[in-house]
């Protein structure tokens, strides 16, 4: 009978488990922290006991992802329960989370989107449709492929500060719903900074990330409003950086302990314009094929995507957009680097379709093409990129060449 009890008892907490995985929202690229390792990353907000700030404390590695100091990163959703969109904003932390994450680590805010993040819909009553779940039963639905869309996941350009300390770092999405619950999600990935600086000097005047909503931690001691509101959060301190996407608004009821810190909605932050995201609506982001950074976590299965970002021509509109399409613009660019390292299990190659783009059956794996390229497979396509040089893409693996010279092999 105790036997019995415990089984039960263990198929109740499977059944928890695959259900916290399966709503709301996560960042998806750059790979978090545990997407597909156990404990895996959560799509529920923050929690001080199920999933504490900061980073839900997931800290186990799949991919490290490789950002470039001074371009912009491409940052991706998935998730079923979209909340009528919100606020978001993106930071990064330089704590070693190696030994778990400390309720006091900083992270500092590189960029703010007040409303319309990660989604903005017509209809703000109903979730987006589900699509195909993602692999761990995670929910998944339509993805805009842009920033400006309406009724599906965008996606956005985050600029990063030249001045950003070079190595290990992490970066961080952090989302105030709008509808439902006054709750904090909190999104986490393991990054390599690149072509920045020696020292955290200049970071540590970026302000923090602004933190509420998190029930039974230390870290945070105000909510934003009551569940009745439908509120889009007016960031206290959202830095140098960001969009206005939805004006936002101030909730009609403000509890005993609303955040006296956060503005009235009528005072709006005077962001200060960046080249480094696009502006006016349409212009398209074409990825487009780049070498490999010299900056790999791991010498295996490793891929770099150099993305050429198109200056856009003017326009009346005030938001800016993005989307993964062709190229027909004017040749000022702005470059975004975004490399992935992992182990996956390797596939075989694929044919380009005329997007720029491969069709590929497993997430993850390193798809060798034809004429020295590679990609690495994201949602069913790859992006051919060219492999560095002294490389090449063997059986699913980027290796080191190996030339024929005067009857002898050699590896470069």
């Amino acid at each position: 009978m105790a036997t019995s009890s415990a089984l039960f008892a263990l198929l109740g907490a499977a059944q928890l488990l695959f259900r916290s995985a399966s709503g709301h929202m996560i960042m998806s690229s750059p790979i978090p922290y545990n997407l597909n390792t156990q404990p895996f990353v959560q799509v529920n907000p923050l929690n001080g006991d199920l999933n504490p700030f900061p980073c839900q404390n997931r800290t186990g590695v799949e991919f490290r992802t490789s950002l470039e100091a001074g371009t912009a990163a491409l940052v991706k959703f998935t998730g079923g329960a979209q909340h009528g969109g919100g606020s978001c904003q993106f930071s990064i932390s330089y704590d070693d989370p190696s030994a778990g994450w400390s309720s006091s680590a900083k992270f500092k805010t590189v960029y703010s989107i007040i409303g319309g993040c990660p989604a903005q819909f017509t209809d703000e009553s109903r979730n987006l449709p589900p699509a195909e779940p993602d692999q761990q039963g995670r929910a998944n639905t339509a993805h805009c492929g842009n920033d400006f869309d309406v009724n599906c996941s965008r996606q956005f350009l985050v600029p990063l500060p030249k001045f950003l300390k070079n190595g290990p770092a992490t970066f961080a999405w952090t989302w105030f719903n709008k509808v439902g619950n006054r709750e904090m999600y909190m999104t986490c990935a393991p990054v390599t900074i690149t072509g920045g600086t020696a020292d955290e000097h200049e970071i540590q005047n970026l302000p923090d990330i602004f933190v509420a909503n998190v029930p039974n931690t230390p870290a945070s001691d105000c909510v934003t409003g009551t569940s009745s509101d439908h509120v889009v959060l007016n960031y206290p301190n959202p830095g140098k950086y960001g969009r206005v996407i939805e004006s936002p608004n101030d909730p009609q009821l403000k509890p005993s302990n609303y955040c006296s810190a956060i503005p009235p909605a009528s005072v709006l932050p005077n962001f200060e314009p960046d080249s480094r995201t696009i502006q006016g609506t349409g212009t398209v982001l074409n990825p487009t094929i780049g070498t490999a950074s010299a900056h790999q976590s791991t010498p295996t299965a490793a891929s770099t995507t150099k993305t050429t970002i198109p200056a856009s021509q003017p326009s009346s509109s005030t938001h800016e957009s993005l989307s993964e399409s062709t190229l027909k613009s004017r040749t000022d660019t702005v470059t975004t680097t975004h490399t992935e390292t992992n182990t996956a299990t390797p596939t075989g190659p694929a044919a380009p379709d005329p997007k720029g783009v491969v069709s590929c059956p497993e997430d993850g794996a390193v798809v060798c093409l034809e004429g020295g390229y590679f990609g690495l497979c994201n949602w069913g396509e790859a992006i051919p990129q060219k492999v560095a040089p002294g490389t090449e893409c063997v059986d699913g693996k980027i290796v080191i060449k190996v030339m024929e010279r005067r009857g002898r092999r050699m590896l470069l």
